[in-house]
């Protein structure tokens, strides 16, 4: 439910007669009747399209933030994500492998434990190089050929 000052707001916009206006192909200033005006709103899809194709920015989108540019790889901040995501490593383990016996479960556990620090490592480094080359504009490499 809206608050009261929101109500109070909405009812301040209908207390206004307004003239609305729209240009033509000639750039005359044409006004709208309330026919026109009702069927212009029952399609808020292409007043959007028009707003856009104008080059004007939407006044209700939130402002983009600038990306973060990511850090290079280092053997430290994976040995550290290592040491917090692994405690919930081996729970998983011990909890999904009900099949073996409980040192087994923790051994898998600690493999995939030590298993993500170089994974890690790998997807920092990759994230890094992918943006390095965004930064200098070469076009993005294909999969293809290696």
């Amino acid at each position: 439910m809206a608050t009261r000052k929101q109500r109070r707001r909405r009812e301040k916009s209908f207390r206004h007669e307004y003239g609305f206006v729209i240009e033509d192909e000639e750039g005359n200033e044409v006004e709208l009747d309330r026919s026109e005006l009702r069927a212009a709103k029952a399609t808020p899809e292409k007043a959007k399209a028009n707003a856009n194709a104008k080059g004007k920015p939407d006044p209700k989108a939130k402002p983009r933030r600038e990306a973060r540019d990511p850090d290079p790889p280092s053997w430290r901040r994976s040995a550290r994500r290592g040491m917090i995501w692994s405690p919930a490593t081996v729970l998983l383990s011990i909890i999904v492998f009900r099949s073996a016996s409980v040192p087994v479960r923790v051994v898998i556990g600690l493999v995939y434990a030590a298993a993500f620090v170089p994974m890690t490592y790998w997807i920092d480094g990759f994230v890094y190089r992918r943006h390095e080359r965004r930064k200098l504009g070469s076009p993005p490499r294909s999969g293809r050929g290696r």
